[in-house]
């Protein structure tokens, strides 16, 4: 049975009567909902080779084009600077990574796979497919391609939002920051819990997760 709770416009607007918000039907909350599910399930299958889910989106960007900068990582995944900072530096104590000055601006930091990071590409990225096609049995190929469609569309008009991501230990957003990093999905149930009973939608980063399609596989999962 769907929930719904009782919201009123926001002070301005022209239409400032009582509304019914379904939590349910919230594309916000769905579209997180999702995010968090994929992440669970990639989680379970690349911690067997002990990469933690937060590291996933940063192999991922590398595997395509490495020598990024620290800030086109953070912008394509998408997620704050500061957590990607602390993403790298466990990433190269794992020896994933090395990050080096770039040569033609030393204020920027290249990021670079070690032959270990590039070697875990065979062995994950099978994986992500799989979730990938387990969360889309069912559709037809028209309907995975309106899907995705419709889902880059999403991420493009969010994008133009511009608002700062959360301070860290802040709002609903300081536990999904700090997803990124090495904390296991198992452990944040209860969060998704609250946000169905609040009705409160958070901001995925999951969809960096999903980022589309790579030579030509479909979105990626995570």
């Amino acid at each position: 049975m769907s929930r719904t709770r009782k919201t009123r416009a926001p002070t301005g607007t022209a239409d400032a009567m009582t509304a019914r918000f379904v939590i349910e039907e919230s594309l916000g909350y769905l579209v997180n909902a999702a995010a968090r599910l994929f992440a669970r399930s990639l989680h379970h299958r690349i911690s067997r080779h002990g990469v933690p889910i937060g590291q996933w989106p940063f192999l991922m960007f590398l595997w395509e084009e490495e020598g990024l900068t620290q800030k086109a990582l953070s912008d394509r995944i998408p997620i704050d600077e500061a957590t990607t900072v602390r993403t790298l530096d466990r990433m190269e104590r794992d020896g994933r990574v090395r990050r080096a000055r770039n040569p033609h601006d030393r204020r920027e930091t290249l990021v670079f796979l070690t032959e270990a990071g590039r070697a875990l590409e065979k062995t994950l990225l099978p994986y992500a497919t799989e979730v990938n096609e387990h969360a889309m049995q069912g559709l037809d190929q028209t309907q995975r391609t309106h899907l995705t469609t419709l889902l880059q569309g999403l991420i493009a008009r969010l994008e133009t939002d511009h608002a700062p991501w959360p301070a860290r230990g802040s709002m609903a957003g300081s536990r999904t920051a700090r997803s990124a990093e090495d904390e296991s999905v198992g452990g944040r149930g209860r969060e998704h819990e609250g946000k169905r009973r609040t009705g409160q939608p958070a901001k995925a980063k999951t969809p960096s997760m999903n980022p589309g399609a790579r030579r030509g596989q479909g979105p990626r999962s995570g």
